[in-house]
C-alpha cells in the first residue's frame, strides 16, 4: 500500500460521477466538503496487498506518526488509484478504506473519507514545511494464501471394486486389507493414496511424455513466448481435434448445447472480476490501458453470468450447458512441467442448473458412468483411480449411492471427508491416472455444488411464475486440460514400454493410421492411389515416396508410430492382396483391398476421425524439430 501524507491548510472535494458500476459503492454527499487543518492522507491498496494480515494496524500506526510529527487537527483518507500501477481489485481497497477509518473514529480521532469510486473535483492547500509532504509504503508480513490439505479431512473411506468399506488413516492406510488384492486396480489405488496422504517424492527425471511429444513432433516448447505456453505441430493439433469431438460428441449426447465466452474478465467494476482478484497465487493479469482485466483460470467465471441471464422453467430443468475453454493460471516458476502443468490450457467444461437435488442425482450419475468410459477410451481400459472429497455429512446421506456408482465403475474409489464444506461443493470425484514415475493426474470430474445457485442467481421460473435459485449446479469437466491428457496418454504409452510393449497410440488417435511403402520408384503412382482410397474410407493414409530402401522406410514408420504398413510392389499389385503389418509386426494378415477397408473401419469403430493433418506424400513433408 502506497500512501502521500500532506499537512495542509485546508482540503475541498466534491463527488462528480461513478467511476465504477459497482452497485456496492457508497452514496456520497451532493455538496461540497472542506475540511480545515489536515493531514490528508492519498492511499493506494495493491494487488500484492490483498491477502495480508494487519495491513489497516499498519497504516494507521503509520498515519498517526506523521499527524504526531506536523500536529494535525484531522485526518482526511483519500482513495487514489494514481500512486500505484499494480492495484488491488476496488471492492478490497474500499474495504481497507473503510476499516481503517472505523478503527480511526474508535480510537477518537477526527477523521474523514473522500467518496470511493467517483470522480471527484478537489483543491487544497498545502503548508509547505518540512514534513509537510511525506510518502510512504506500508508492509506487512503477508499470510500466505494455503489450501488446508491433510487438515482439511478428517475422515478417509476406501471401498473395493464390490462395494466392500474400508476405513483408513494417514498413519495406518498401507496396512489396509483391501492392498491384499493382487489386482492392478489396487496397486494403482495404493500410489494414489499414498500420494494424496503423505505425498510422493520428486524423483527428479524428466518426464517421459516430454521426450515423446518432441520426438513425434506433437507439441514443442516455445521460445519466443514465456514457460508454460507451447507450440502444437500438425500432428499434435490432430490429436487435439480428436479429443475435443470426443468431448463435444460425449456432451451433445449428454443434452447440452454448446457456447464460447470470452477469456477477458474487467477487474474493476463487476463481481466477477472481483471473484477473480480472490485468485491471488495465480491470477493472470492483463493491462491493456483500459484498467486491470484478468485472463479466466477456468470456464466458471463467465459460464455463470451467461446461465444467470438465461430464462427457462422448471419444465426444462436441467440447463445444460458445453464449453471448451481456453484458460490460463500463473503457475509458479518451478511447477510448470511439460504438459502436465501449463500456464495456458484448453478445458471441455460443462454445467447442469438443476432445479431440485432429487433432479441433479441421475445427472450426476450419468455423467459419472460417462467419464468412466471415457478414461477407458482415451487413457487405458481399467488404468485409472477415483477419488472423492466432500463432507461426511453429505457422504453418510448418500453413501449407498456413492457406493454404487464406483462398483458401475468398476473401479476401486478414495473418500477424503472434511467435517464442514470448505469449497463450493458438497462431493466432487476425481478420475485420476498414475503416471510413469508414480505420480498421478487428474484427467475428468464431476462436482455437486451447493453454493453458487444462490451466489450468482442462477435460477429457474417455478410453477407459480416466480423465479427460483437452483439447488444444485453440476460442474464437469470431461477434459480438465487437453493437454494433461495428453500428458497421461504420452505417460501410459511410457509404462507400456517399460514392460516391453511397443510405444504406440490407440489406432483412432494415431495421427497416421495407415503407411503405403511401395518398393521402387515406378510403384509410388499404384501407392498414391491406393492411399488416396482409403482416405475417402475414413483411413489417415499416406505413401512413403521417398527413393529409399524398403527396411529403411518400414524402421522410419516404427520410429514415427505408424499403426499400420503395407508394401506395394509387382506382386501386390498383379494379386490385388496386401500384406497388413502393424507396428511391432504382432500381426501380418494378408487382405483384399475390401477386406483391408473392412478390417481398418472395425479398428476405428464408432470413434472420432479426422483427416490427415499433413501432405499424404511423405517426400513432400518438411520437419518441424
Amino acid at each position: 500500500m502506497k500512501i502521500l501524507a500532506l499537512h495542509c491548510d485546508y482540503v475541498r472535494y466534491k463527488a462528480k460521477k461513478k467511476a465504477l458500476k459497482a452497485d456496492w459503492l457508497e452514496k456520497p454527499s451532493t455538496e461540497e466538503t472542506e475540511i480545515t487543518e489536515p493531514l490528508v492522507v492519498f492511499i493506494s491498496a495493491e494487488k500484492e496487498d490483498e491477502g495480508k494480515k494487519g495491513l489497516e494496524e499498519a497504516l494507521i500506526q503509520e498515519i498517526l506518526d506523521i499527524k504526531k510529527q506536523v500536529k494535525a487537527e484531522k485526518i482526511v483518507l483519500y482513495p487514489y488509484a494514481h500512486l500505484s500501477t499494480e492495484l488491488s481489485v476496488p471492492k478490497f481497497a474500499a474495504q481497507s478504506l473503510n476499516k481503517a477509518y472505523d478503527i480511526l473514529k474508535e480510537k477518537g480521532e477526527e477523521v474523514y473519507k473522500s467518496p470511493f469510486g467517483y470522480y471527484k473535483s478537489f483543491e487544497l492547500k498545502c503548508k509547505g514545511h518540512p514534513l509537510s509532504e511525506l510518502s510512504r509504503k506500508i508492509t506487512v508480513e503477508k499470510k500466505q494464501k494455503e489450501r488446508k490439505e491433510e487438515s482439511e479431512f478428517s475422515r478417509w473411506v476406501l471401498f473395493d471394486k464390490e462395494g466392500k468399506e474400508f476405513e483408513i488413516t494417514p498413519k495406518n492406510f498401507a496396512d489396509s486389507e483391501i492392498f491384499k488384492n493382487k489386482d492392478e486396480a489396487y496397486k494403482r489405488l495404493k500410489i494414489f493414496v499414498r500420494n494424496e496422504l503423505v505425498g510422493k517424492k520428486d524423483s527428479g527425471k524428466v518426464p517421459k511424455h516430454i521426450a515423446y511429444m518432441k520426438n513425434q513432433e506433437l507439441v514443442d516448447y516455445c521460445e519466443v513466448s514465456e514457460k508454460g505456453h507451447h507450440k502444437w505441430y500438425p500432428k499434435g493439433v490432430l490429436l487435439r481435434r480428436l479429443l475435443l469431438e470426443y468431448a463435444r460428441n460425449l456432451s451433445l449426447d449428454w443434452g447440452a448445447f454448446e457456447m464460447t465466452n470470452p477469456i477477458l474478465i474487467k477487474g474493476d467494476n463487476n463481481k466477477v472480476g472481483e471473484l477473480m482478484g480472490e485468485f491471488h497465487e495465480r491470477e493472470y493479469k492483463v493491462d491493456g490501458g483500459r484498467g486491470i482485466g484478468f485472463l479466466r483460470y477456468a470456464s466458471d467465471p463467465l459460464g455463470f453470468p451467461f446461465m444467470q441471464q438465461v430464462q427457462f422453467s422448471y419444465t426444462q430443468s436441467p440447463l445444460k450447458v458445453y464449453e471448451e475453454a481456453s484458460c490460463f493460471r500463473n503457475e509458479q516458476e518451478g511447477e510448470v512441467s511439460g504438459l502436465k502443468r501449463l500456464r495456458n490450457f484448453l478445458m471441455t467444461d460443462m454445467h447442469a442448473a438443476c432445479a431440485t437435488a432429487k433432479e441433479a442425482k441421475p445427472e450426476f450419475e450419468e455423467l459419472c458412468i460417462k467419464f468412466g468410459e471415457l478414461m477407458n477410451d482415451i487413457i487405458a481400459s481399467g488404468k485409472w483411480v477415483l477419488g472423492w472429497e466432500g463432507t461426511i455429512e453429505f457422504f453418510e446421506e448418500n453413501k449407498e449411492w456413492l457406493k454404487k456408482i464406483g462398483v458401475k465403475l468398476g473401479v476401486p474409489s478414495f473418500f477424503k471427508l472434511s467435517k464442514e464444506m470448505n469449497h463450493y461443493y458438497a462431493i466432487k470425484n476425481e478420475y485420476q491416472t498414475i503416471l510413469e514415475d508414480e505420480s498421478n493426474l487428474q484427467i475428468s470430474t464431476v462436482q455437486w455444488d451447493v453454493k453458487d445457485g444462490p451466489r450468482f442467481d442462477i435460477g429457474f421460473i417455478n410453477e407459480q411464475g416466480v423465479k427460483e435459485p437452483c439447488e444444485v449446479i453440476i460442474h464437469a469437466s470431461s477434459f480438465g486440460s487437453i493437454e494433461r491428457t495428453l500428458c497421461s496418454i504420452l505417460e501410459n504409452i511410457a509404462i507400456d514400454e517399460k514392460k516391453g510393449k511397443v510405444p504406440q497410440f490407440s489406432y483412432w488417435l494415431s495421427p497416421s493410421q495407415l503407411r503405403v511403402l511401395p518398393v521402387s520408384d515406378s510403384h509410388n503412382e499404384f501407392g498414391e492411389k491406393l492411399a488416396k482410397k482409403l482416405l475417402k474410407h475414413n483411413v489417415r493414409a499416406e505413401v512413403d515416396d521417398r527413393g529409399e530402401s524398403i527396411g529403411k522406410k518400414i524402421v522410419n514408420s516404427e520410429k514415427e508410430w505408424v499403426s499400420y504398413t503395407i508394401v506395394v510392389g509387382d506382386k501386390e499389385i498383379q494379386n490385388s492382396e496386401y500384406q497388413l503389418r502393424s507396428r511391432g509386426g504382432k500381426e501380418n494378415i494378408t487382405l483384399t483391398e475390401k477386406q483391408l477397408i473392412e478390417f481398418l473401419k472395425e479398428k476405428q469403430g464408432d470413434m472420432p476421425w479426422q483427416k490427415l493433418s499433413l501432405p499424404i506424400k511423405i517426400s513432400q513433408r518438411p520437419r518441424f524439430s
